[in-house]
């Protein structure tokens, strides 16, 4: 049976403060994002990952997308489902998780603001703002996206990226390199017949498909971006990471992001 889970990963964290491991995603195919590939250095460079810190041990948690030198844009349940006692950091120009790109930027993060109705777990409104203890500095490898025009609606394939799990059992298994896949984004009506009348999608949110499966966001990707390419080629965030189902990947399992055409306002009156 397929169940409903955030897509945030702190097995580290879980297991260095004696806590139950949260639920993964898991099902990718062949080391990937589902049906995806590797990431070309520097091909997002509005990507950041999220890294927690906590005692002596620092892991990638969530992904997050570059708003203004100050702010990350990432997904609520990022926040509020991490230990109090530990902070995050976040590395803008990262590639492999595990090796020095020359590229990368590496910022405290020293406030967050949770949208003021997300009410916790999996459901709507699961969007927040980090603002950073000191500017990130722009160039080709560290850049920002843009926002959507106000409760526009997207349509036809966006692209998403993120270092989610690799794994194909219960347990995470983090890939190093940024990964990426091209998705098809699925008619509202169509995601939420295939979520279940039970299920907590709201018309504020985006999926993707395919509904026949083999492709799909998994743990660790929370927080990260789906984007779109304009007419004039740049950047534009339509989604963000936030809910799925287990295993990833699975017939008729959408996974599901905040609709950021929804939250212009939330963003720009908190962004400063």
């Amino acid at each position: 049976m397929m169940k409903l889970t955030t897509v945030l990963v702190l097995a580290l964290v879980a297991c260095t403060l004696g806590a139950e491991r949260p639920v993964a995603r898991v099902g990718f195919n062949q080391g990937r994002i589902v049906g995806g590939t590797d990431a070309q250095k520097g091909q997002f460079p509005y990507q950041v990952s999220l890294q927690y810190v906590l005692i002596f041990i620092t892991q990638h948690s969530c992904g997050g997308s570059i708003y203004t030198p100050n702010w990350i844009i990432t997904a609520a349940h990022c926040v509020t489902e991490v230990p109090a006692i530990g902070h995050y950091v976040a590395v803008a120009g990262e590639h492999n998780l595990n090796s020095n790109d020359g590229t990368e930027q590496r910022i405290r993060v020293s406030k967050s603001i949770v949208h003021p109705d997300y009410t916790g777990g999996v459901g709507p409104n699961d969007i927040a703002l980090m603002k950073l203890q000191s500017p990130l500095t722009f160039n080709a490898a560290v850049a920002p996206i843009s926002l959507p025009a106000p409760n526009a609606i997207p349509t036809g394939e966006a692209i998403l990226s993120g270092w989610g799990s690799t794994s194909q059992s219960n347990s995470p298994s983090m890939p190093n390199i940024l990964q990426t896949a091209t998705l098809p984004l699925l008619d509202y009506n169509d995601c939420a017949n295939a979520v279940g009348s039970d299920g907590p999608l709201a018309p504020t949110n985006v999926c993707t498909g395919p509904l026949t499966g083999g492709y799909s966001a998994c743990s660790g990707d929370s927080g990260g971006p789906l984007a779109q390419r304009d007419a004039n080629g740049n950047s534009v965030l339509i989604g963000i990471v936030s809910w799925g189902f287990i295993p990833c990947g699975s017939v008729s399992a959408p996974s599901v992001y905040v609709r950021v055409s929804a939250f212009i306002d939330f963003i720009n009156s908190n962004v400063d």
